[in-house]
């Protein structure tokens, strides 16, 4: 029973490593016509500032992707998930956000969520740089849960 769910689980990562590169290929597709399309029809070969700033949210979105498609990879090869890689894709995913948005029509205490939620994820990957504590393991159930002084002897 046990190597039957571990063959569903590899099956159902393969498939979303499979659709993540799709998805990944079709954006990258999808930004290169945006921009040549955008440069051709612009005056003087120059981009719209709303027009680059879409690009500049697209680029990111496929960034944020490439660093998906790398945490599910490192998953199915080592059966662990990187936390500062999950850590960084949340901030490009934020930055993403602010990108895109047209902060003069936010409130202001959407603004400083967001500020807020920079602020904590910066401290996160700080934290998780400093302490070096970078992958979480997945351990047996039947295993005692780690200390604090397991993470730091790592």
């Amino acid at each position: 029973m046990k190597n039957a769910l571990k063959f569903i689980e590899r099956g159902i990562i393969y498939i979303l490593i499979m659709m993540m590169a799709m998805i990944l290929i079709l954006a990258t597709v999808e930004l290169g016509y945006f921009l040549v399309k955008n440069i051709i029809q612009s005056e003087f070969l120059l981009l719209d500032l709303d027009d680059l700033m879409e690009l500049f949210g697209v680029f990111l979105l496929v960034l944020i992707g490439i660093e998906l498609l790398d945490t599910i990879k490192v998953y199915l090869r080592q059966n662990q998930v990187h936390v500062e890689v999950v850590i960084l894709v949340a901030i490009i995913a934020l930055a993403r956000k602010i990108v895109v948005l047209e902060i003069e029509e936010l409130p202001g205490e959407k603004i400083i969520g967001l500020g807020i939620l920079i602020i904590s994820l910066s401290v996160a990957y700080f934290l998780i740089k400093k302490a070096g504590l970078m992958v979480f393991d997945f351990v047996d159930k039947n295993q005692s849960p780690p200390t604090p002084e397991d993470f730091l002897k790592k």
